[in-house]
């Protein structure tokens, strides 16, 4: 039988609730701490919002009806519903530390939080059943975690590791996990690292990872993000953006367009406002930065078992923005990390992260590198593209070959000069070196505004050695003369 509640922030009170016998959300009293709330103080003054905002987040919270051994978990606990399996566990997750527990109990939060507090992984993968230790556990995270996966929590050497398994004959999941994992590594996009284990008995294959957050931060969600402001005539893309921003994280637009970028190439078909956001501090609530990018295994067609299913035209969905991935291409900006000598690796650990998983097909896998070749050019065409509006003297609409290029003699020792191991062809280079000019240039008409100019050089990743080799002569004299005199008189001071 269910009754009053109380919601928490570590121990700070937030607001006091009361649920029916099946735990679904009768009334709330007026919120002691709005900033507190789960979903942001938007609300303040409307108490039908405020009702609404907070059921939804009682009903995404924890264990969904939906998750593929739901029916077994319900049964092994004795529970009507996952919302009793949820408040069985205080609400507690590995995720944020808000909790909630019955009116009028003395409970501590640093009694009962799990990132302080011992806990049983109770979830066995190599059966159908939880309880793998033989006892029953009324508190554990692996009752309350969200996604329709079986997953686990685990601490090992004081460290909360995450294990997750795949789904359907091939689960394949695992291995699109490290497979994401791999490709984000190799271009310098922050991530969080997954690894790949086997069950004991049964050697299903599992996906492993740390725990992105700790006892003093939190995960906010992008759509309690989103929810912190009013909609106004902006899409999510702009909106998740300028929320940030007006929170202190400037570079969010940096971070959802890496996230772009790999939801693309692996034809990610599950981002939603539930699996990216915001890491805040749970003590002050300051917003840090953007979480890393993590859940990437419903990717790379994991639910077709059916290669001839599988074509170039077998567009990925971007569940947040309700389009396809290849329509948020043209929201990427010429990215930093971007280049183009290691483009094709994406390829080679696509590859042989699907060939690790013995029930996947040759046929299939070859499919995919087919389609993931195709993804690859049409994001360097339109990187490329981008690239090409910066630079003087090339454009989108005149793209030259080698030989057709400008008589220009800084250009064409460049051309000498090229190095295939860096570049896949001269006009790549060529490119290079148009932008290195375009930044000088940029620099020059700064003026005396040498601080300006540095921080010009330090952005676009110019070195005064990239200036000597590439950009004209004439402008590198007036450079030598000017900001790089101006360095070497500080560093001589």
């Amino acid at each position: 039988m269910s009754g009053k509640y109380l919601l928490k922030h570590k121990e700070i009170p937030v607001l006091m609730f009361y649920l029916d016998d099946d735990y679904k959300l009768l009334d709330m009293e007026p919120p002691f701490d709005y900033n507190r709330l789960p979903y942001g103080a938007k609300y303040k003054g409307n108490e039908k919002a405020c009702f609404t905002q907070f059921k939804d987040w009682i009903e995404k919270r924890g264990l969904p009806e939906s998750r593929s051994d739901i029916n077994n978990i319900k049964t092994s606990t004795g529970a009507i519903n996952t919302k009793k399996i949820l408040f069985g566990s205080y609400s507690l997750t590995l995720a944020d530390h808000y909790w909630a527990h019955k009116a009028g109990l003395n409970i501590k939060w640093k009694d009962v939080n799990f990132f302080d507090n011992s806990f049983d992984s109770i979830i066995d993968f190599d059966t159908s059943f939880i309880y793998k230790n033989k006892k029953d556990v009324a508190v554990a995270p692996d009752l309350t975690v969200d996604g329709n996966l079986r997953k686990s929590w685990m601490r090992k050497d004081n460290e909360l590791f995450l294990i997750k398994e795949g789904r359907y004959d091939e689960k394949q999941e695992p291995f699109n996990e490290v497979i994401a994992s791999n490709i984000m590594k190799l271009f310098g996009i922050n991530h969080v690292p997954y690894g790949l284990i086997r069950s004991e008995k049964n050697n299903i294959p599992l996906s492993i990872c740390k725990c992105m957050v700790d006892k003093n931060t939190e995960l906010i969600p992008a759509q309690y993000v989103l929810d912190t402001e009013q909609k106004k005539e902006r899409n999510n893309y702009a909106r998740f953006i300028e929320t940030c921003a007006n929170n202190g994280i400037n570079n969010a637009k940096n971070k959802i367009d890496e996230m772009m970028f790999i939801d693309f190439i692996i034809a990610n078909t599950d981002r939603h406002t539930n699996n990216f956001g915001i890491i805040r501090d749970a003590n002050t609530l300051e917003w840090l930065r953007i979480a890393p990018i993590f859940d990437n295994g419903n990717s790379l067609f994991h639910n077709e078992r059916n290669s001839d299913n599988i074509g170039i035209n077998s567009y990925s969905s971007c569940r947040w923005l309700e389009n396809f991935n290849k329509d948020n291409l043209d929201k990427i900006d010429y990215p930093q990390w971007y280049d183009a000598s290691k483009i094709d690796s994406i390829k080679n650990i696509i590859y042989e992260g699907l060939k690790l998983n013995k029930n996947t097909d040759t046929s299939k896998i070859d499919k995919i590198i087919n389609i993931t070749d195709y993804n690859i050019k049409q994001f360097e065409k339109l990187i490329n593209n981008k690239s090409n509006k910066n630079i003087r003297g090339f454009t989108a609409q005149n793209d030259k070959t080698s030989d057709d290029l400008p008589n220009d003699f800084y250009l064409q020792n460049v051309i000498k000069d090229y190095d295939a191991s860096k570049y896949s062809n001269p006009i790549e280079l060529a490119k290079h070196a148009g932008l290195i000019q375009g930044v000088c240039e940029s620099v020059l008409a700064l003026g005396d505004n040498y601080e300006m100019g540095r921080k010009l050089f330090s952005e676009m990743k110019v070195t005064k050695e990239d200036a000597k080799k590439y950009a004209n002569p004439e402008t590198f004299k007036k450079l030598e003369e000017g900001i790089f005199s101006r360095a070497n008189e500080q560093k001589n001071a």
